[in-house]
């Protein structure tokens, strides 16, 4: 197979993507990676909040989460398009692990400093915003095409479980530890990513020149990137069509602390039920698109997993007990996996790899934009209105999405058969 050539259809079709060593190396370094920064995502809230006691502080670390993807997040789909894949996954591993060993250390000599927190954060994010397209993208250069379904679920499924692990873990660290240790563990996990990212075959994360989508500039390559989307109708319709779930899903998954202080007779460990239960149907989701070949009717798919969304709110609402939040929680992890996995899976299979990161980068940009009006949306709905009255109109706003996806021609089409 040449470099940036769509991997055939080979013997052996049953074979699962762990038989290939590329994505051996791919998964576990994506398994270190998120299980860390779940600890430090736990731990850096909390210690931001424990010295301040400041919700606005707060706030700006969740803000510098979005800011550098929403301002980076296109021009990298364009750098992972133009460059070696692998080399920058290794890079952006290496920065932000020797990034945040020196925010450990700066912490524990000289105390806490928010800016200096802030700061090192924004580069974190900077480099996520290259890391992701390009691991994405190099997915389908490292497993054949009729893996794509159970690779991105293996990945999908291993993300959600290593943040909810991470985030337990995290808890018990600040407990034990201290909040410091867990960025410095953290910076360990990165350079274990940055280690086993090596391991992969250099050459698979290449686009040769003579193969390369675009034009000499990073402007013209990008504008090559949003003609390919307008071209191709079933692309941009699901694309676009699926950033209003992701606004109200937000809406709900931002304030399960609030609905869970409101089911009565609950507990304070229930917010962190409610947590587990999503990661699991997260989970279980995305291992679900590979078992039921969800690519081959990957538009309808989505379309009704989005309805299913909405299903999912009306169990939370309909129903305000323990068990229905758990049940209600347990289905938005599916629901939301499912999209994600069937969507990678399909968007690999029918996007030229050269133009692959850019098309990529185009939809984690909308769904950084689609997250924080989520979160603002909803929570001027819970000041003023109740978490309830913010939960319904998310519930009806999701089923608006899925029947506008069910009913456009273009999305029903998005899908491949091979």
């Amino acid at each position: 197979m040449k470099l940036g050539e769509r991997p055939s259809r080979e013997p052996g079709r049953a074979s699962s993507p762990f038989r290939l060593k590329g994505f051996r190396f791919l998964f576990a370094s994506n398994a270190a990676s998120v299980w860390g920064a779940a600890i430090s995502s736990v731990t850096i809230t909390w210690f931001v909040y424990h010295v301040t006691h400041s919700a606005v502080d707060v706030a700006y670390v969740g803000i510098v989460s979005f800011v550098p993807g929403l301002a980076f997040g296109l021009v990298a789909g364009v750098i992972a398009d133009r460059y070696n894949r692998r080399t920058l996954m290794v890079l952006a591993d290496g920065v932000r692990a020797v990034a945040l060993a020196i925010l450990t250390v700066f912490l524990y000599l000289a105390g806490f400093d928010l800016v200096t927190i802030l700061v090192v954060l924004v580069l974190i994010y900077a480099c996520t915003a290259v890391f992701g397209p390009a691991s994405q993208a190099i997915l389908p250069q490292l497993v054949r095409v009729h893996q794509f379904e159970d690779a991105n679920g293996a990945l999908e499924a291993a993300g959600a479980v290593s943040t909810t692990l991470g985030a337990a873990a995290g808890g018990l660290i600040v407990v034990s530890l201290g909040p410091v240790a867990g960025i410095g563990l953290n910076a360990i996990t990165y350079a274990l990513s940055a280690l086993l990212l090596l391991q992969i075959a250099a050459g698979a994360g290449r686009i040769p020149v003579v193969e390369r989508v675009g034009g000499p500039s990073f402007q013209s390559d990008l504008v090559t990137g949003f003609r390919y989307l307008w071209r191709n109708t079933p692309v941009l319709q699901v694309t676009l069509g699926v950033l209003p779930a992701g606004f109200f899903f937000w809406m709900v998954s931002g304030f399960l602390v609030v609905y869970a202080s409101s089911i009565p007779w609950s507990s304070s460990a229930l917010y962190g039920f409610l947590i587990a239960s999503t990661g699991l149907g997260g989970a279980l989701g995305a291992i679900c698109v590979g078992r039921i070949h969800a690519r081959r009717f990957a538009g309808i798919a989505v379309g009704a997993a989005v309805l299913g969304l909405s299903g999912a709110v009306a169990v939370l609402v309909l129903d305000r007990s323990v068990e229905f939040a758990i049940a209600g929680c347990f289905f938005l992890g599916f629901g939301i996996s499912l999209i994600n996995t069937t969507y990678y899976a399909t968007v690999q299979a029918v996007v030229p790899n050269e133009v692959l990161a850019r098309v990529l980068s185009i939809d984690s940009v909308g769904g950084l934009l689609a997250a924080p009006l989520g979160l603002l949306s909803g929570g001027l709905l819970v000041a003023s209105e109740g978490v309830m009255a913010a939960y319904l109109w998310a519930g009806v706003g999701l089923l608006v999405n899925g029947i506008i996806l069910l009913g456009l021609r273009g999305s029903r089409s998005f899908g491949y058969q091979g």
